[in-house]
């Protein structure tokens, strides 16, 4: 029998554009899928497509009904459903405690979210002082020499921090840049268990930076928001003095009506 799911190029999976192709079929067939439908779709044998979707099952993506050899949609992909979406929904609830918090304090904000190992703002609020820092939106940073990429950072494991960077060093900056994935990790801890990040001139040599992650209802990181100034102005006791602005901000822009999980001891996103 031929296969039914287009796979001609050899760089294809043909496992994995199975599996995808059956959770697509129930665009056509609603509600529920059998073992005989999703053999007939495919152009595979009934014992193929029965090891294809427990498989899905297994990992989340189909459930079994009471009726052998039939499949419903399962809890995993309204959860990933959600997780694309919620970095949208955190910039948007992000804007107005952001928009406060530089109101009284002057110093220009940012949103970002995270791109590999570099940071992007999406959203940037300029401060009222006249020597402030300037930034624009849709600005990329290195992430581990950035307050906002540290933040967002947090939420990885060291496995994953590991994967995201390799083995190469880490580029500097300044004499100030995080330069080794060791030490980064070091610095990691510390923002997870104090809730904000640092940049003390690690990424532009008298500016100072400090942000704080924002997370979903699972207690994943999806964004990060922060403030920077200049290091004239921005003191060991005001940047501190900002942090707990910053996080009550980064909170507010989390899932309303206080439903955020706390943060589990690893968050890891990748």
């Amino acid at each position: 029998m031929r296969d039914q799911t287009g796979m001609g190029q050899t760089n294809r999976v043909s496992s994995l554009m199975r599996g995808l192709a059956i959770l697509r079929m129930f665009e056509d067939t609603g509600q529920t899928v059998t073992v005989s439908q999703i053999a007939r779709q495919l152009g595979i044998h009934r014992s193929n497509a029965s090891r294809l979707a427990a498989t899905l099952c297994d990992l989340g993506f189909l459930s079994r009904t009471d009726s052998p050899g039939r499949y419903r949609l399962g809890p995993q992909l309204p959860r990933l459903a959600r997780l694309a979406g919620e970095p949208d929904e955190a910039v948007r609830r992000a804007r107005e405690p952001l928009r406060r918090l530089v109101a009284a304090t002057g110093e220009t904000g940012q949103v970002a979210v995270l791109d590999g190992t570099e940071v992007v703002t999406v959203v940037v609020i300029d401060g009222w002082h006249t020597v402030r820092a300037h930034t624009v939106e849709r600005a990329r940073f290195p992430a581990h020499c950035t307050a906002l990429g540290k933040a967002l950072l947090s939420g990885l494991d060291e496995e994953c921090l590991r994967a995201r960077f390799g083995s190469r060093a880490l580029a500097g900056r300044t004499a100030r840049s995080i330069t080794r994935l060791d030490r980064l990790c070091r610095e990691l801890d510390v923002v997870r268990r104090r809730g904000y990040a640092v940049d003390d001139e690690e990424y532009e040599p008298g500016l100072r930076c400090v942000a704080a992650p924002v997370r979903d209802a699972d207690g994943v990181v999806v964004a990060s928001l922060g403030l920077s100034g200049p290091v004239a102005r921005l003191t060991d006791e005001v940047l501190h003095r900002l942090a707990t602005g910053v996080r009550t901000a980064a909170a507010a822009a989390g899932p309303p009506c206080g439903r955020a999980a706390p943060p589990p001891a690893t968050t890891a996103r990748t």
